[in-house]
This record gives structure tokens, C-alpha cells and sequence, in this order.
């Protein structure tokens, strides 16, 4: 019975509407405030007093402070936060919709208020205003004071470099403790609101001196607007002068390195085609010993897409080399062009997947490795690797050439023949029995990085094995396959299962070696970093990232080993002797790449920061790259190719 009783009237509601002349419906706007004048810092309450005479109100619209609010009831309550008057106003309208109304009400606020005026110091070890050290702690000490006799402050906003500390308890506004894990000039603020709602804020920039362990960024550079960057780390030249980037935009980059650098050189279009680009992996680029730059990108052939070395030097095109036909979709995965010098002869080696070079020299078909000469730009052999080569290529000083292939086939291995070069094949009704982690020890390299000993014989990969339930180190000696080619099914010298998976066509892991022979190794997914010793017969720590990692450790000389936290944007550095973490630097929204220390120790890492690739330089305590493989493709300059 409720429910009809309901009906029946609000049926009788529109029946009154519908049958009530226009003449006879009124609309009466109103409203009441809780007072008629206010102080700043007050709260303004409204009460809605509006009515309509036969019909019922629709739309409500409220116009106050600069604002425009629909609501049958009222406004929130709202405060007043600066003095003058101030029309509020309401606009009602009925059902009947032409029949509207309008109240207008004017508020007074009063400012009678002194701001509050905000004022810190800081002590350190007892000390007032003492110099700051990074990892060390700070007491920052509240000095602010309210002049109004009725005022009294409320809120405490601290801001330590962007780290923000919210405080409104005054015993605990009173004496603030911070620690700074960056060296570098740093922004302090102190915001304080009083009991009327007024704000100060005093900032002052302090200098934080380096610590043992510290790291400060000296500056940032968002060199493309588009693309983003998944794979290509920074190379940089043999005399630390430049620094080279490249995004999925495919506009190379040349920046100025050093403390004070951060100013761009030159910029090269490495698609001027505009082509569209499927694949977001990029290459990192190579600087050769007299600065010679090697990229890959791409252009048109006869109207279809060709992938391209680019050979540049002083900021210009000298030529490029006709890399093939290609599949955008899976193309090109991580590493960087690998520089050979063999033979009083000099060599260019990219790898790649998907890739089809019809050049009768480059062997046609799938010429996943590809070997130019950097004078003409000319292909002087196409190689095949099974599912194609993921990674970068890596070439020792007695023209061994090695290169990961694709599913679980493991690292190839290309030995010289004259003025070419053909795979290890000791077993002729199989290509994969003379590679580096194939047999009974087969992996998936997915693009992780290879890492050579000092000796220029020692090869380190890793990759997940081939159940998937982890990844796995492998060490070889591949010095006796030059002597007896195509007899020798390599044999791993030892291995050793890792925390960590590597993801296929995502992220891969990397090897780098410290001086002293031990091996550090990144797996992605959980992220791991774990050192082995240089025997391989303990794993001395294992380090567990935030997030995950996407590329390979760097080695400096301050026995200290740095990786990108991919997922957090954070660049980390870890005790090289007991895998503890220093300290964790905020850099980028992600870090999909490798860190790469120059040979001055200053650090740069190629991330995307507010959705545009940006290079960073980073101050830390090395001076120097580790006197090894340190890094990806073995030095700064990305040659992959160092012993």
C-alpha cells in the first residue's frame, strides 16, 4: 500500500504541473549564510531557502569564489581565505523550465590576519648550520613564529628535494630529522600555515658535500619528444668528450659530457623516411677510437624498408650500409655494433632477428649477422644464426666473433676464414652443437649481454634455462676452438644456477666482470644482481631489486657496482664486496637500459622522464670505469669489443 500511496502522489505532482497555467507557477530563489561577515580563515556555510509555488525545482546553480557548482541542496561548506566581498549566487529553475529565479547575497570577509612568517635552521652533530654530508643525519630545527596574539601556527610542510613530510603536531613540528642520499645543491623548504589558514614559506638551497658512498645528478637532457627507450644505453666517446643517445624516434643524439655538459651537439634522423616503427627496441650506438660513430636505423630502397648502419662522424652522415629488408615487428633486440679491428683490416658486426639481405656478399637469405666494411659502408658477409641473433654481437682480438641466436640455441660462435667467417660446426647434421650453451646446457639468451675475461679467451653468457625455473651463468674457454675448428662441442668450464628469470623479447640480463675476476650478473624478472667468484664455484651475495632490471651491471674503480632499477627509475649502488646497497638515486619514470660509467666516472643513464627519453649524468665516487669488462658491450663506448 506504501508503494501506490508514492505513486499516487507523485503522479498527482505531475498531473498539478501539467495541468497548472504558467501564470500560476513561481520559482523563489533564496538562500541564508551563517553569518553576515567573516574573518579570513573562516568556514561559509550556506542553507538553501529556495521553493516553487505549484511545480518543483529542477537546477540549482550556485556561482561563488570563482566557481560554478549544480546542486539542489548547498555548496559545501568553503573557506575564506582572502579579505574583500565576495557575491554569491543562485539561480533556481523549475520543472516548467521557463520559470526561473535568481538571489544574489554579498559576504564580507575581513583580513585582520598577519601571515605567519617561516624560519628553520639545521645542526649536525650539534652543530648550527654546519656543512651537510650526504648518508648523514641532519636535525632541522622550526623557527617559525605567528605575530597575531590570537594566532598560532597549525601545519608544518617540509620539502627535502622533493621529499615532502607533513606535520601537524607542534612538539613533533618542533625538531625534524633527515638524511640526504644524493650529493648536490638541494632545495629546502619549510611551509607553515597558522590557525587562519595563512601560508609562508622559506626555502633555501644547500649544497650536500659527496660521502664515501653518495651519488648527486649534475644534470639532465630531454633530447627527443618522441619514441621511447627500451634496450639503448648511452655510449660514450674514447675521450669522454660526448655522449650518444638513441630512442625509439630514431633521432641520434650527441650531447656534451662531463659535469658541466648537458648541451646537445648534433642530431641525426636515423629514419628520414619516417618510416613507421613497430618495434621499440633500439640499438645502442658505438663510438669508434677516433670517434666514428655507428648506428642503426633505417631508410627506403626501392620502396620498401631496409634497416641501415649509419657511419657518422662530426655530426654528419659519411655513408650508410644497406643492412637488408626487414620485419619492423621483432627486429632489433638490445646491444650495440661491435668494432673489430682484425688483421690490419677494420670490421662493423651488427646482429639482429627478422632480417633478409639479398646482396649476393651478404650470403641472402637470413643474414642475422652482418659484417660491414666502415669505409665503403659495404656488406662484406651476411651469417645465419638459428631464430635469428638477440643481443649484442661480441668480437675478440683473434677475429672470433660470437653471437647469441634466438629460442634456446645459445651463443654462436663465427671463427675467421680468409677475409670471412663461418660458424663453429662440428657436427654437420646439426648448426648448434659447436655453440656456448647448447647440448645438455641449453639456454635462452633473449638478448642478455656476453662478457669476456681479461685474458681474451674466457667467455661468460647467461640465459634461462630451458624448464624456465631460473636463469643460469655459463663460464667457456673458447681459446682452442680457433686451433681445431669445427671438431669441438664446447664444454662449460662451470656453471652456476641464478635467483631470477630473464623474459623473453623484454628483458634479458648481462654480464660484467671487476678487476679482481669476479662475475656480476643481472637477472630481470624477479630483478637480481649476484656475484660469483671468478672460479665459479660460490656465489659470494645475491642483491634483490625493488623492481625489475633490464640490462647489465657496470663496474666502477671504487669497488662499487651500479645497475638501473628498470621499474623504479632508480639508478643503484651496491658494495661490489658484499652486495650491500649504498644508496638508490630517483633518476626517471623507467630505466629500460644499461648504466654507463665514462672514463671520468661520471655516469649516464638513458631512461623516459614525463613521457620523453632523457639522458642523465650522474656524479658518484668512481673516477673511472673498472680496469675489465665492466659493462655492457665492454666499455664506454659500446664497441663490444675489448680485449
Amino acid at each position: 500500500m506504501t508503494m501506490k500511496r508514492i505513486l499516487y502522489a507523485i503522479l498527482a505532482v505531475m498531473t498539478l504541473a501539467a495541468c497548472t497555467p504558467d501564470e500560476e507557477i513561481r520559482a523563489h530563489a533564496g538562500f541564508t549564510t551563517d553569518k553576515e561577515e567573516y574573518r579570513t580563515g573562516d568556514l561559509v556555510t550556506i542553507t538553501n531557502t529556495a521553493s516553487a509555488e505549484n511545480a518543483e525545482i529542477a537546477v540549482c546553480k550556485w556561482e561563488y569564489m570563482g566557481q560554478t557548482l549544480y546542486d539542489l541542496g548547498a555548496p559545501e561548506p568553503f573557506y575564506v581565505d582572502q579579505g574583500g566581498e565576495y557575491v554569491v549566487r543562485q539561480t533556481v529553475t523549475t520543472n516548467r523550465g521557463s520559470q526561473k529565479d535568481v538571489f544574489e547575497k554579498v559576504i564580507r570577509v575581513i583580513d585582520d590576519n598577519t601571515p605567519p612568517v617561516a624560519d628553520f635552521t639545521w645542526k649536525v652533530n650539534g652543530e648550527e648550520g654546519a656543512t651537510i654530508q650526504a648518508n648523514q643525519e641532519v636535525e632541522f630545527i622550526d623557527r617559525s613564529t605567528d605575530p597575531d596574539e590570537d594566532g598560532s601556527i597549525v601545519a608544518w610542510e617540509w620539502s627535502f628535494g622533493g621529499e615532502v613530510v607533513t606535520i601537524s603536531d607542534p612538539e613533533e613540528a618542533a625538531s625534524v630529522k633527515h638524511t640526504f642520499g644524493s650529493h648536490g645543491k638541494t632545495e629546502i623548504k619549510l611551509t607553515v600555515t597558522d590557525n587562519r589558514r595563512s601560508k609562508n614559506t622559506k626555502s633555501v638551497t644547500i649544497t650536500i658535500a659527496k660521502s664515501p658512498t653518495s651519488m648527486g645528478i649534475l644534470w639532465s637532457y630531454p633530447y627527443d619528444t618522441e619514441g621511447t627507450v627500451q634496450g639503448s644505453s648511452p655510449a660514450v666517446s674514447p675521450d669522454g668528450s660526448m655522449v650518444y643517445v638513441l630512442s625509439s624516434g630514431y633521432h641520434l643524439t650527441g650531447v656534451s659530457a662531463g659535469a658541466d655538459g648537458g648541451q646537445e651537439s648534433c642530431r641525426i634522423d636515423l629514419d628520414p623516411d619516417q618510416s613507421t616503427i613497430v618495434d621499440p627496441f633500439t640499438l645502442t650506438p658505438s663510438v669508434d677510437e677516433d670517434g666514428t660513430v655507428y648506428a642503426v636505423g633505417y631508410q627506403r630502397i626501392d620502396g620498401a624498408d631496409h634497416a641501415a648502419l649509419y657511419i657518422i662522424r662530426d655530426g654528419r652522415i659519411l655513408r650508410t650500409g644497406d643492412a637488408g629488408s626487414i620485419n619492423k615487428n621483432e627486429h632489433f633486440f638490445f646491444g650495440s655494433p661491435a668494432i673489430l679491428d682484425y688483421n690490419a683490416r677494420k670490421y662493423v658486426i651488427v646482429a639482429a632477428k627478422n632480417l633478409t639481405n639479398n646482396n649476393p656478399s651478404m650470403n641472402g637469405g637470413s643474414a642475422h649477422v652482418q659484417i660491414f666494411d666502415p669505409t665503403s659502408g659495404a656488406g662484406i658477409v651476411g651469417l645465419h644464426a638459428n631464430s635469428g641473433s638477440f643481443g649484442s654481437p661480441v668480437a675478440l682480438k683473434n677475429g672470433i666473433i660470437l653471437a647469441s641466436g634466438g629460442g634456446n640455441y645459445g651463443t654462436r660462435i663465427y671463427l675467421p676464414t680468409g677475409d670471412s667467417w663461418a660458424f663453429n660446426r662440428p657436427d654437420s647434421g646439426n648448426d648448434n652443437t659447436g655453440n656456448l650453451g647448447a647440448n645438455s646446457y641449453r639456454i635462452s639468451q633473449y638478448g642478455s649481454s656476453i662478457a669476456v675475461g681479461k685474458d681474451g679467451k674466457t667467455v661468460y653468457i647467461v640465459g634461462q634455462k630451458q624448464d624456465n625455473s631460473s636463469a643460469m651463468l655459463l663460464s667457456y674457454d673458447v681459446s682452442g676452438i680457433l686451433a681445431a675448428p669445427n671438431t669441438i662441442k664446447p664444454a662449460p668450464l662451470w656453471s652456476q644456477t641464478l635467483k631470477g628469470n630473464l623474459v623473453s623479447k623484454k628483458a634479458p640480463g648481462g654480464v660484467a666482470l671487476g678487476e679482481d675476476g669476479t662475475i656480476y650478473v643481472t637477472t630481470c624478472s624477479p630483478g637480481y644482481v649476484t656475484a660469483v667468484s671468478s672460479d665459479g664455484s660460490q656465489i659470494l651475495w645475491e642483491h634483490a631489486a625493488a623492481g625489475e632490471i633490464t640490462g647489465t651491471p657496470a663496474v666502477g674503480n671504487d669497488n662499487a657496482v651500479y645497475y638501473n632499477d628498470t621499474t623504479n627509475g632508480n639508478l643503484v649502488k651496491l658494495d661490489a664486496g658484499s652486495g650491500e646497497q649504498l644508496v638508490s638515486l630517483h633518476l626517471a619514470d623507467k630505466l629500460d637500459s644499461s648504466p654507463t660509467i665514462a672514463p671520468n666516472g661520471v655516469i649516464y643513464c638513458n631512461g623516459m622522464l614525463n613521457n620523453q627519453p632523457t639522458l642523465f649524468a650522474v656524479d658518484a665516487t668512481a673516477t673511472a670505469p673498472a680496469d675489465s669488462w665492466s659493462q655492457m658491450a665492454g666499455n664506454p663506448s659500446k664497441t663490444a669489443c675489448r680485449y
